[in-house]
């Protein structure tokens, strides 16, 4: 049996949460942590929590696309702030959910104490230029404006989402990764990495999902899809505080291939 038929499986043994309960417990403004991990490892996770949480269920489908195009400006100014460690930061994307046409202007800021705060307003489209209707909005909740920025960086997956029985909790299981750099057409696929993600309120302790992770011996990782999607795609890019990481994601996704040759 594929892996994606196991997890299909296990899935199925989950109670279902719908988009509008889901929203409820977007936790816009909150703490989170990160888990690099192998795909091949998805399975077993889920089998430990099924009782814990409930997954986001739209229409009978559990795993859902998600599409993504990074902006930064033209001397990649939010890259760099990322790189260097930089409290206040910020991300500027368009994403579109599922399979539906529904997309979205979004910032993210993370402050000095680690929590994040996203914000983001209804496009029509995810075209390359920022559109003045939206440049209020970008400017309300970033120091940057529109012709300021540049799109980067083209990010697509598969997501899984999880909500703890109480609602206090939200999970986001990312496999299935590819970038595209959206200046060079260069292009990467990551079967074999999965990405997960616990956005919480006040404390991670007592997270039966990280209680899981840490059996299956998997431990936080910051990770963020834009920094290290333009340093695997761009080798000559200044990244020598994301390069442990980088070796990380070849090294696990190189590791999978390999199991799926062998088998």
């Amino acid at each position: 049996m594929s892996i994606g038929k196991e997890i299909e499986g296990i899935l199925s043994g989950y109670g279902n949460i719908s988009l509008k309960e889901v929203q409820k417990a977007s936790l816009m403004r909150r703490k989170d942590s990160k888990f690099l991990f192998s795909y091949s490892c998805l399975p077993d996770i889920l089998s430990m929590v099924e009782k814990d949480y409930r997954v986001l269920d739209i229409d009978g489908i559990r795993s859902h696309p998600y599409h993504t195009h990074y902006y930064d400006t033209t001397d990649l100014e939010m890259y760099f702030m990322h790189h260097r460690g930089m409290a206040n930061r910020h991300k500027v994307r368009f994403r579109r959910y599922g399979t539906s046409d529904i997309h979205f202007l979004e910032v993210k800021k993370k402050n000095a104490k680690g929590i994040t705060q996203k914000n983001r307003v209804r496009t029509n489209s995810m075209d390359a230029s920022i559109l003045s209707t939206e440049e209020e909005f970008l400017v309300s909740y970033s120091p940057y404006k529109p012709d300021e920025m540049v799109p980067l960086l083209e990010n697509s997956f598969n997501r899984i989402t999880l909500v703890r029985q109480d609602q206090t909790e939200r999970i986001t299981l990312d496999y299935g990764l590819q970038f595209f750099s959206m200046q060079s057409d260069i292009n990467l696929s990551l079967h074999g990495v999965s990405i997960a993600e616990i956005k919480y309120e006040n404390h991670l302790s007592g997270s039966p999902f990280n209680a899981a992770l840490r059996r299956s011996h998997i431990t936080p990782k910051r990770f963020s899809k834009y920094a290290i999607g333009m340093a695997l795609l761009n080798p000559d890019l200044k990244q020598n505080r994301f390069k442990a990481k980088v070796r990380k994601v070849h090294q696990i996704n190189n590791h999978f291939m390999e199991t799926i040759k062998l088998t």
